[in-house]
């Protein structure tokens, strides 16, 4: 019983410092230089239609559906990624990226992870004023298991730097619109609370790489 109340009292402080650490990150002076230093401050993507990952299995392989499309790739093979899914029961970022090199020949994919808030926003930024969308890993709610969030992959296609928006493609089926505070403490994993308990374990083990996102060059 003591074992169980002190494991609630440090789940809870942690929870707490969480969201006081998000709440401070996300409001540094240097994301508001950041933002204050980028042009143009509306970029939104044309052409990025929306994958919902029932369809493929597995959200991954739809961010992957949805970079494909947007390029008009020829040589997007779902059926066999499908199967390389299966095969393994998952999927690795490496195994991502490899699909989206294999998808769109020619281009350079590049995987940045655990990096600074402002240098994601940068990142973000320039990639869509290049007209390339943003493959990204992040939390987002789970419509079969409301109202947990899960660990989720989905591409950015749209930024509002004006009112402070970011534009996704979510592969549940949607096109979402979230505030740049949301993203970022979804990008980070910020909001332990929000998750089923098994995946606030493997966040309290920082086992979720944060700021997660392929780039495109």
């Amino acid at each position: 019983m003591k074992k169980n109340i002190l494991l609630f009292v440090v789940t809870l402080f942690f929870v707490i410092s969480c969201k006081l650490e998000s709440e401070i990150y996300t409001n540094t002076n240097e994301i508001s230089e950041t933002i204050n230093s980028l042009f143009p401050k509306v970029i939104e993507l044309n052409n990025v239609s929306v994958k919902a990952h029932s369809e493929d299995g597995y959200c991954g392989i739809s961010s992957v559906t949805i970079m494909s499309n947007y390029y008009n790739s020829t040589n997007y093979e779902v059926n066999d990624l499908i199967k390389r899914r299966n095969a393994h029961k998952g999927a690795s970022f490496d195994d991502t990226k490899k699909w989206l090199q294999l998808e769109l020949p020619g281009k350079n994919i590049v995987f940045e992870t655990n990096v600074k808030n402002e240098d994601m926003i940068r990142d973000i930024h320039a990639s869509l004023n290049n007209n390339n969308p943003v493959p990204i890993s992040f939390g987002a709610q789970n419509p079969f298991n409301k109202p947990f969030y899960d660990f989720h992959a989905s591409v950015v296609y749209g930024i509002d730097l004006d009112n402070k928006t970011i534009t996704i493609a979510n592969t549940y089926g949607y096109i979402e619109k979230t505030s740049l505070v949301d993203f970022l403490n979804r990008m980070s994993f910020t909001e332990i609370d929000k998750y089923p308990l098994i995946q606030q374990v493997v966040l309290m083990r920082n086992g979720m790489d944060k700021n997660s996102y392929f780039l495109v060059r």
